[in-house]
Order: C-alpha cells, then sequence, then structure tokens
C-alpha cells in the first residue's frame, strides 16, 4: 500500500514546467489528501509554466469524495474541466 507521503514525495520529483498528466483511474477509497495534493500539484505546476490534467475525468468514488468535500459545489468551469473533462456533473 502507498502512503500519502510517498506520493508526495513522488509528485514533488516531477518537473512541473511542463505537461503533467496524471492517471488516478485506479483510485478505489481516495480521502481528501488526495485531492489536496492534486490540487496543490496543479497550482504549483501553473506557478512553473507548466499544466497538471488528469488522463480520464474523475472516476466514482474520486466524484464522490469531491462531492462529499463540498468542491463540487464551488466548482469553476476550470475545475470542472480539470476533473470532469467538461461533462456536466449530476
Amino acid at each position: 500500500m502507498t502512503t500519502v507521503a510517498a506520493v508526495a514525495d513522488d509528485l514533488r520529483a516531477l518537473p512541473l514546467d511542463g505537461d503533467v498528466v496524471l492517471d488516478v483511474s485506479a483510485l478505489a477509497a481516495p480521502d481528501l489528501s488526495v485531492v489536496q495534493l492534486i490540487h496543490s500539484l496543479r497550482l504549483e505546476a501553473g506557478a512553473q509554466g507548466g499544466d497538471v490534467r488528469l488522463s480520464a475525468p474523475a472516476g466514482e468514488a474520486l466524484t464522490a469524495l469531491l462531492h462529499r468535500a463540498g468542491f463540487s459545489d464551488a466548482m469553476t468551469p476550470d475545475d470542472n474541466a480539470f476533473w470532469f473533462h467538461g461533462v456536466p456533473l449530476q
């Protein structure tokens, strides 16, 4: 089992001045730390001139987490494009 700290270390090692594509499709039971890491990575990459995107829209478990955490209530069009590839939320 991979820990959040190990994932954070891996993400810190990425060059953020280019494109980073994350595959989160295998996340079965993500927690809020996953969303925090991804959000932080997006902000840092943007500050360095890079871009982070998901390889596919957020799956069922991640979508449920975003709803529970209240992210879907205040989602901007850019956030929707990032998490759901522009597909309207149900």
